[in-house]
């Protein structure tokens, strides 16, 4: 048996909305899809808040960023983590793509959907740079380009600085967290490391010893 998806249009996804069904629920539009969104934790919640506030001061004047608020798009009104928007009144409407700067998505169990449906999606409509923060690899993916519904260039950060337009973002204070663990671990390895080298040379010093007696 074949199941048949229904299509939403972004009009009739405001109507639905309007009606009240979905005030218990947190969702988006992709692709004329309604998604669940994933439920926001402390991590996550706390890099959205010192990023934005971080991409603020850097964007400065006549921009800022909205944070989980939907951009309206041809078929889709996603709800990217941070959107980095010209600043207008938006009380009537969402920004839409020519208004849109920037957008940066945060994930953790949302790797595919960030780096698959989400990226076309942001493609499609010209967005000219996306960034997807992967909280469990420690790294950054910069989607840049856009050029038909396609991003043509796709770096990947650890550390250093990304560069859109022309304003240089540090990778490091977009990620810090992670970033800040992962080094904990290195560190913790070295440490590790260095006691093992340490018993190893007593050993030979004490094998040495014998086999000159």
């Amino acid at each position: 048996m074949t199941m048949l998806l229904h299509h939403w249009t972004v009009k009739d996804y405001h109507r639905i909305i309007a009606t009240g069904v979905l005030s218990d629920s947190d969702c988006e539009l992709l692709q004329g899809t309604i998604v669940d969104m994933p439920p926001e934790g402390p991590e996550h919640a706390h890099r959205c808040e010192t990023t934005a506030r971080y991409l603020e001061r850097l964007f400065g004047e006549g921009w800022w960023s909205r944070q989980g608020k939907p951009i309206t798009l041809a078929d889709s009104e996603p709800q990217p983590d941070i959107a980095i928007v010209r600043i207008q009144d938006y009380s009537n409407r969402h920004p839409i793509a020519e208004e849109v700067r920037l957008i940066i998505e945060y994930a953790y169990s949302t790797q595919a959907k960030d780096t698959g449906i989400k990226r076309d999606i942001y493609a499609e409509a010209g967005i000219l740079d996306y960034l997807v923060v992967d909280l469990k690899q420690a790294k950054v993916i910069h989607y840049a380009n856009p050029a038909q519904g396609h991003y043509t260039t796709e770096q990947t950060f650890q550390t250093g600085f990304i560069q859109v337009g022309a304003v240089q973002i540090d990778s490091l204070k977009i990620a810090w967290a992670e970033f800040k663990n992962s080094f904990s671990k290195l560190n913790w390895y070295l440490e590790q490391s260095q006691m093992l080298l340490y018993r190893t040379l007593q050993k030979v010093r004490v094998l040495k010893w014998y086999w000159q007696k």
